[in-house]
Formats: structure tokens, sequence, C-alpha cells
């Protein structure tokens, strides 16, 4: 904060210095030079009042705390570039919150806060809104040229999002809805149907359900219900073509419903998305009994950390979000480079990674996600099986991004523009090269995770 008010205040002993050096007679250009001087401590007058003896005070210690802050800033430059010398994996971390992300052996970090450093060879921008990050990488956007850039983002939807180029986009709420439903893992429980209660009105919730229906795909027989409880209609609005191919169902309740401390009391899974008041919080506590409730906590020692009745599990902590593996998704991304790379070879596809669409990239990222729910679902279903909920991923990814079903006048398969695809339909429906295509990706994404 000093920092950004220091132009300011070093105009003070100026102003004030040259106004006492008028009032004891001096032109206003002598005294303007007199109370220049005095940030030198070097007087060139005799003249005193109270205005002039202020500014013989202020003025040095303007020039001091000047001084101690550009070799403040000099001294962290040098840290920095002697914690990343010699390494090979350099990466910055831009941010205005505090945080601290755990990387592997081998690889050097520097947590510059909002000063770029451009020595790095990754550059990982993640401040506390999209607009901040979007907007500090504008602002240094010639000097990240031929760098790695990873953009943290949480309320865009990276499948809407236009290519650029060097650029990752990570979803830090897609991270943590990600590593909640593999500690779910439904897919390892012996229970075909299950219903589950999301609550939340923030786009951690929306996200919660999207990655669940994505990754919660285990039987031709399931049903998984989800009920939805939230106060903001823009998540059913968006997706209110959504179909599920499956018997899998998606309820909205607004939390004015009385009918949802019901739906709370049955359900086998519940999940809070958003920080509830104490009062609330404990009402859901108590009418859940003993099914798990999941619930936000980025930090420890929260609210519900002190809540002794009920099987409460926090998700979301930092310390398990902000890891490489979650940021640069360096494991999960190759295994969707190799899943793009077959396709490119295997149908001409001359798009490499970098030049993918956002909606591209997360199609692979979803295929791979799945195929590790798949090979743990290996020996315990048929290859058939396996390729039909495989058909169902694929149809919810493209109708979560908006596609609805359709045959375009261009003669191809979908229409972009149109946000349509003719293969948006049950699998005893597709032609027999399509349904090939999707033995193609379990086998893929099942070998990437063996």
């Amino acid at each position: 904060m000093i920092k950004k008010l220091l132009p300011i205040l070093a105009m003070v002993p100026l102003m004030v210095g040259t106004i006492g050096y008028i009032f004891s007679g001096e032109m206003f250009s002598n005294a303007l030079y007199a109370a220049f001087a005095l940030y030198f401590t070097n007087p060139v007058s005799d003249a005193y009042n109270i205005s002039i003896e202020f500014a013989r005070w202020t003025a040095p210690l303007v020039t001091a705390t000047t001084i101690l802050c550009a070799l403040q800033s000099v001294w962290e430059s040098l840290k920095c570039r002697i914690a990343l010398l010699g390494k090979m994996d350099k990466v910055a971390v831009y941010s205005d919150e505090e945080c601290h992300i755990s990387f592997e052996k081998g690889v050097s970090a520097v947590y510059p806060g909002e000063k770029f450093r451009g020595y790095a060879n990754d550059h990982i921008i993640m401040f506390s809104t999209d607009k901040k990050s979007l907007r500090f990488y504008e602002e240094h956007r010639e000097e990240l040229i031929g760098k790695n850039i990873y953009i943290g983002i949480k309320d865009l939807e990276i499948g809407l999002q236009k290519t650029v180029e060097n650029v990752t986009f990570f979803n830090v709420n897609m991270a943590i809805a990600r590593l909640l439903w593999k500690e779910i893992a439904l897919w390892n429980r012996d229970m075909e149907t299950c219903d589950i209660v999301v609550w939340g009105d923030g786009t951690l919730a929306g996200d919660i359900v999207c990655v669940g229906l994505q990754l919660n795909l285990f039987s031709l027989a399931q049903k998984v219900t989800y009920h939805v409880i939230t106060d903001n209609e823009l998540f059913q609005c968006r997706h209110s073509e959504l179909v599920l191919m499956n018997n899998d169902e998606l309820f909205f309740y607004d939390k004015g419903n009385p009918d949802i401390w019901n739906i709370v009391t049955k359900a086998d899974i519940i999940i809070i998305a958003d920080d509830l008041e104490a009062e609330l919080l404990q009402t859901v506590v108590v009418k859940s009994g003993e099914t798990p409730l999941y619930y936000y906590s980025p930090d420890e020692g929260d609210l519900a950390s002190y809540l002794s009745n009920g099987n409460l599990i926090p998700f979301g902590r930092k310390i398990q979000v902000f890891t490489d593996d979650n940021i640069r998704r360096k494991k999960l991304i190759r295994k969707a480079i190799a899943l793009n790379e077959h396709y490119a070879n295997q149908y001409g596809n001359k798009k490499g990674w970098d030049l993918l669409s956002g909606f591209l990239k997360s199609s692979n990222i979803s295929a791979a996600d799945l195929g590790e729910v798949l090979s743990a679902l290996s020996g315990k279903r048929s290859e058939d099986e396996l390729m039909r909920l495989e058909h169902i991923r694929w149809c919810r990814f493209y109708y979560l991004n908006y596609y609805t079903p359709g045959t375009p006048d261009n003669g191809k398969s979908w229409d972009d523009k149109k946000r349509i695809h003719k293969d948006l339909a049950d699998y005893e429906k597709l032609d027999h090269a399509e349904q090939e295509k999707d033995a193609e990706t379990i086998k893929i994404t099942m070998n990437l995770h063996e």
C-alpha cells in the first residue's frame, strides 16, 4: 500500500516547503529549488517557519523510503534469479493472494506477486478474479511470447474460449470438482442407484455437476439422481436442452422449497459447494444424519471443523488443489495429447495440441479423464458396455457445451457455428464407423492409465 501512495506522499514536503519559503520572502523559483534541496538534506536557505521545518524533516524520510523500496525491489528480483539459477523447469507464479503450489522434484518456482519475471520458462497467472488474470496477461503479452503460459480461471467456461497460442487455461473449480468425484469414486461402490444433493449458488456448484455427469458413468443399469439446490437459475437456463442419455436424472430446487429437507434426509451423498451461514449449515448437518456430507473448505479451521455431529468431509483444500498436476496438468494433458494425436493420424486432423480450441482440448481431457474410470471397470464390464458408457460421456460433454442434435448443411457430422452434431443420438443409432471410434477411444484411454 505504501508503495502505491509513495509518489503522492513524496510531493507533500516539496509543496509544503515551497509554500514555506514563499511566505519567508523567496521568489517562487528560488522557493521551489530550496524545497527540492531538502530531499538531500542540503538546505540552501536560512529561512525558517513551521512549513519549512515540516519539510526539512519529512523530505529526507521520503528520500530514504524511496531508496529502501528500490533496494527491496532489486533484492526481490535478485532472489528470484538466484532461485531459478541453473534449473531447467523455471516457473513464475503471479497472484494477488497467498498461494503455494506443490511442484514435483526438479521444478524451481518463484512467487513475485504482481511483478513480472521474464526469465522464467513457464508463467502461471492465477489472480483472485478472471479479469485480473486476463488483464495481467494482456499487459505482458509481448514479453510472454515464446513462453508457456497457464492462466487460472473460475468463471469463464473453457469450452467457450477461443484459441490463444501458447496459453493453457486451467479451471480451478473444475480441478476441485475432479478431485472431489475421484475421492467419492461412485464406480468403486456397489450402488447402481444413488441420490446426490449438490447445494450451492456459485460456479463451483455448477462445475461439480458438470464434472460429475462426465465421470460418474459406471454401469448401463445405473440411476444416479442429482438434486441441485440453488437460487442461481443460470445453470439450469444454460443447460435447458441437456439430455443425459441414460437413466440418470437431474433436478433443480430453490432454497425456499420445503421439499429440500426431505431430499437431504434421504440422500446418499451431500455436497455443500458454498460457505453456508452457521444456522443453515447446522440444519443441513442435523437433517443429513450420518450421510456423507462433503463441504467446500479451502482452508483449515473453518466453521464446519468444529461441528461434532454428522459425517463431515472437507474438500477443495488449497494444499490439495494447488498442485502441478492440477494446474499445468502435464500427466493428464499428455494423455489427452496422445488421444488427439491418434485422431490426427487416423482421420487427418492436422491441428496440433496448441492450435486446438478450448472446446477440443476439453473434449480430449474429458475422454482421458473417463479413461481412468473405464480402466478401473475393465474387469467388471464388457467392452460393449464400456463403449456405450464412453458414448454417453461424449454426448454429455457436447450437451454441456451447448450442442444439440442436428444434421448440418455442410455435409459434415457437425457445425460448430450452429452447435449441432448428428451423432448426439443413442448408441444403437450410430453407424458402425462411429461405434468403432468409441471402441478406439476406450482402448487408447485405458492403455494410457495402465
